[in-house]
């Protein structure tokens, strides 16, 4: 958290710092793309019984938009958002059933807010830009169900946290408009999850660090 209040305040000291300074012909950046999802989560937890429960998750594509507006040539400040459905998947050997797997997907939508640096700003064609920035993660409750027909319902807490990433811009002609665009993006994040119908069954928290990638088409105005 207090990473984030850093970052926070770091991005209203670029918002300063950036305006005004050198004008931008067309200083909005309207940006809708599909947005790749991939979570690094693997993790084996202690469970009852049987005795552990390997928890992973699955990639999923989405899609999103954001806008951004540029103070310079050089600064920007970007809000988007994006959506996505990973699979998450309980695996384990239980007792009289042998090797099960349930399956469910978690909606996840990300709300972002960046400041980005363009690195080409003489360019006519590319706008290749670097950016880190705030993340709030939104995650939708899971619910299996087990193999004696009884249901497993999990509560999961949105997560505020950071991000970095890097994107690729070409335009279609000299002077144009309109570009295609292309970008990555990692953020810092963890699941921390509860078992509400379970008393006293407390909480628990995993990492999963998201990989996001993003194409689309971009629009300056």
């Amino acid at each position: 958290m207090k990473r984030c209040l850093r970052l926070a305040a770091a991005l209203l000291v670029v918002i300063g710092v950036a305006s005004p300074t050198a004008a931008v012909e067309r200083p909005w950046q309207l940006r809708i793309f599909a947005a790749g999802f991939d979570g690094d989560l693997d993790e084996t937890l202690p469970a009852e019984n049987p005795d552990e429960v390997q928890v992973t998750s699955d990639s999923d594509l989405g899609f999103g938009g954001s806008i951004e507006y540029q103070f310079s040539n050089l600064i920007g400040v970007e809000f988007g958002a994006f959506t996505a459905s990973p699979d998450i998947v309980l695996s384990a050997d239980v007792p009289g059933f042998g090797e099960i797997a349930l399956t469910d997907s978690m909606s996840t939508t990300a709300l972002t807010l960046d400041a980005n640096f363009h690195l080409t700003p003489s360019s006519e064609y590319f706008d290749f830009y670097v950016g880190a920035g705030l993340v709030n993660l939104g995650y939708g409750d899971l619910h299996w169900v087990d193999p004696e027909g009884d249901p497993l319902d999990v509560s999961v807490s949105s997560d505020f946290t950071y991000s970095a990433k890097a994107g690729l811009g070409i335009a279609f002609g000299t002077g144009s408009r309109w570009a295609a665009f292309g970008g990555l993006r990692y953020i810092w994040s963890d699941l921390e999850f509860s078992q509400p119908d379970v008393p006293d069954s407390g909480t628990a928290s995993v990492d999963f660090n998201v990989f996001s990638f993003s194409v689309g088409i971009a629009v300056s105005f």
